[in-house]
C-alpha cells in the first residue's frame, strides 16, 4: 500500500450548509466545488433527503461519487465506483446500497400502532401523500413526490402539544426507533446516525488508497455524529440557531458566513491547512 495515493474526503450536510437555508442555492460554493473536483476530492452529501432526491442533486453539483441518505440510514455508491462491491450491499437502480436501518414499512407499522394512543396528534408522510407534503414543505409536486420515496425511515409531522410529543418520542424509542427532530418534522428510523455511515464509507475507500484527511460540514445538532467522526469539523453558522454543540475542541472551524458562503469559507480554511489550496 506504500504507493497508494492519499485520499481526502469531504462530507457535507445540505440544507442550511451547502444549500442556502432559504433559497436552496449553492451558487456561492461553486468555485470551491470546482476546485475540489480538479483535485479529485469527492464531496459526499450526508442528508435527510432520499435517494430519489439526491440523485438529481448530485448531477447538479457535478459529483459522481457516493452519498448518504435519510440521516445515515443508508449509503449509496454508484455501481463500479470501487474495484469490488462492498460486503453487505445490494444493487438497486445502478447503486450499491448499504442499508443501516430497517425498511420504511417497519417504521410505518410502528407508527400505525400508536394512532390509538395519540389520536389526531401526528401525520406521517405516507398519510399526507404528495399533495400534503407539498403544502407542508413548500416543495413543488415533483419534489414532494421524490421526498416521499423514503426507503429506510418515515418523517412525522407533530400536531399535538409538547407534553404529548415527549411521550410519543419515548414510545417510539422504547420500540427500538431513533427519533431525530428536524426543522418541521420528526424523522423516525433505526438507532443509527450520520457518523456511523461516514465511518463505514471511509473504510470502503481503503480499496483506493490511504484516507489522509476527512472534513465534515454541518449547521445543526443532528450533524454532530458526522462532525465528530471526521478529522476536521466545520460548523457552519446558521441564521436560525446556535452552532452545533460538538464535544470536541480540537480540529474545529467556526464559519462567519452561513449556508454556502460559510461552506466555502470553511472548505478554503481546511484546504489551506492540508496544503491543497492553490
Amino acid at each position: 500500500m506504500g504507493d497508494s495515493p492519499d485520499i481526502y474526503l469531504v462530507f457535507t450536510d445540505l440544507d442550511g450548509t451547502l444549500l442556502d437555508h432559504y433559497s436552496y442555492s449553492f451558487k456561492p460554493a461553486r468555485p470551491l466545488l470546482h476546485h475540489l473536483q480538479r483535485k479529485g476530492i469527492p464531496v459526499i452529501p450526508v442528508s435527510s433527503k432520499t435517494r430519489a432526491e439526491l440523485e438529481p442533486l448530485m448531477l447538479q453539483l457535478g459529483e459522481a461519487g457516493p452519498f448518504i441518505v435519510e440521516n445515515g440510514a443508508a449509503v449509496c455508491i454508484p455501481e463500479g465506483y470501487f474495484a469490488r462491491q462492498p460486503d453487505n450491499t445490494r444493487t438497486i437502480d445502478g447503486c450499491w446500497v448499504r442499508a443501516l436501518a430497517e425498511p420504511r414499512g417497519h417504521w410505518t407499522a410502528l407508527l400505525e400502532s400508536l394512532v390509538a394512543e395519540f389520536p389526531g396528534a401526528f401525520a406521517t408522510f405516507s398519510q399526507m401523500g404528495t399533495r400534503g407534503i407539498a403544502a407542508a414543505t413548500g416543495l413543488d409536486p415533483e419534489q414532494a413526490e421524490r421526498a416521499n420515496r423514503r426507503e429506510f425511515s418515515e418523517p412525522v409531522r407533530w400536531l399535538g402539544d409538547e407534553g404529548e410529543r415527549a411521550l410519543f418520542i419515548a414510545r417510539l424509542e422504547e420500540s427500538g426507533a431513533r427519533v431525530q427532530a428536524g426543522g418541521r418534522f420528526l424523522a423516525v428510523s433505526g438507532t443509527l446516525d450520520k457518523g456511523e455511515a461516514v465511518n463505514w464509507l471511509c473504510a470502503q475507500y481503503a480499496q483506493r488508497g490511504r484516507v489522509a484527511a476527512t472534513v465534515a460540514l454541518g449547521d445543526s445538532d443532528n450533524d454532530i455524529p458526522m462532525l465528530e467522526a471526521a478529522d476536521t469539523a466545520v460548523l457552519v453558522r446558521s441564521p436560525e440557531r446556535d452552532y452545533p454543540a460538538v464535544a470536541r475542541s480540537a480540529g474545529v472551524i467556526y464559519t462567519h458566513g452561513s449556508g454556502p458562503v460559510g461552506w466555502a469559507e470553511g472548505i478554503s480554511r481546511w484546504l489551506r491547512a492540508q496544503g491543497l489550496k492553490d
